[in-house]
């Protein structure tokens, strides 16, 4: 029997990956590190989510018996004290980490609160994985780790290249503290995060999806403001700005879960791997299908077009810290997911009408009580935005 110290399981990849991995393996069990909070102690928040991503995956039924499989030691990453840690009881017999928590913060750092997270408490855990003797550590980073690069990122041997905040600094050295430990490894990068291939849908939308969020908002606004109904088409004049990129990487959730659970259980061999699929999208698609979905004109994506404009100050003071992913010329390598896995795993496209299928699903799910949202989903519009 394989015994697991989790990272993170309450996130949108820990708990899609312990899901998927109790699922279809029975020698293995997890013990998870987990702060209470919610006003709920460690092992309810456990309960809960775990039950919700058995439901999300269709199959509610199999909760109990993936919870039973589950212990919970209630602490976080930035305050254990390793060697205290190492002699619990719980952990006796663990021989692999799998480390996933971090602070997904992409603005600035102000209190260091990312660092803590992301690069200390990946510093505690190496030196517990250090005590416990575990026989491989395997961590969840970014495809972002590239930060300012443009061109070709390769999945081995990451190089510094500038970066663009100090979450995708702080998940580069923390990288490197795994590569240096001395304990085989595994490394697993994924890209912007979205809702399954399927249907779109996502448990926890995160990143991306403030900018869905933001602009809903502010056509509710404005409609209101002109007393129009904001099922119309509407002008926002707001700049995105941004110089537009080609090479977009929204990967599907349910991608992340399968490819990360087919590497995991591979053997080590000390090996990184971009879980960003081989389907960028543009920026020009993401605008169009957004506008076109929401009734909005007069939404530019263009670094030299400064208008000035209220909509244009709110937009770079709520989701300026996305703007760098939407001028990112960054193309993800996957050489060694597909020695790994396969072409046959890469095989989906985004696309289109992918983009389509994920905002509306988001303002289905999300959204279900804005009358004027549900609507414009539900229908075809009748023409294409005008920039």
């Amino acid at each position: 029997m394989n015994r697991i110290l989790v990272t993170g399981i309450t996130g949108l990849v820990g708990s899609a990956f312990v899901v998927a991995l109790l699922r279809e393996r029975d020698d293995y069990e997890i013990v998870c590190l987990v702060r209470a909070g919610g006003g709920k102690s460690a092992a309810e928040r456990v309960d809960s989510i775990i039950r919700d991503e058995c439901a999300f995956d269709g199959c509610p039924e199999c909760a109990d018996a993936v919870l039973s499989k589950i212990s919970v030691i209630e602490g976080d990453v930035t305050s254990i004290v390793p060697s205290e840690l190492a002699a619990d009881p719980m952990l006796q017999n663990v021989n692999i980490i799998f480390h996933c928590a971090a602070d997904v913060n992409l603005g600035k750092d102000p209190t260091g609160k990312v660092f803590r997270i992301n690069y200390h408490g990946t510093e505690k855990m190496v030196e517990l994985a250090k005590l416990l003797g575990v026989k491989e550590f395997h961590y969840v980073g970014t495809a972002y780790i590239a930060g300012k690069l443009r061109g070709t990122a390769i999945e081995d041997n990451p190089v510094d290249n500038g970066f663009n905040n100090p979450y995708e600094e702080s998940k580069f050295k923390a990288e490197f503290l795994v590569r240096n430990s001395g304990i085989p490894f595994s490394v697993y990068r994924p890209a912007i995060i979205t809702g399954r291939r399927s249907d779109g849908r996502i448990r926890k939308p995160l990143a991306f999806y403030r900018i869905l969020e933001f602009l809903g908002k502010v056509k509710s606004h404005r409609c209101s403001k002109m007393g129009v109904s904001p099922d119309s088409w509407v002008n926002m004049d707001i700049n995105f700005a941004t110089n537009p990129s080609e090479h977009v990487y929204f990967v599907p959730i349910d991608y992340v879960q399968e490819a990360i659970t087919a590497l995991f259980q591979l053997p080590v061999t000390n090996t990184a791997y971009h879980v960003t699929g081989d389907s960028p999208v543009s920026v020009r698609q993401i605008e169009d299908s957004i506008c076109k979905i929401l009734r909005l004109d007069g939404v530019t994506v263009d670094s030299e077009n400064n208008t000035n404009s209220q909509g244009e100050a709110l937009m770079s003071r709520f989701v300026g810290d996305l703007f760098p992913y939407f001028s990112s010329d960054i193309v993800f390598d996957q050489t060694n997911v597909r020695k790994a896995l396969g072409d046959e795993i890469l095989d989906w496209e985004f696309g289109v009408k992918g983009l389509e299928t994920m905002i509306r699903s988001f303002y289905l799910d999300h959204f279900a009580n804005v009358e004027w949202l549900q609507k414009v989903i539900s229908e075809e519009p009748d023409r294409m935005p005008i920039r």
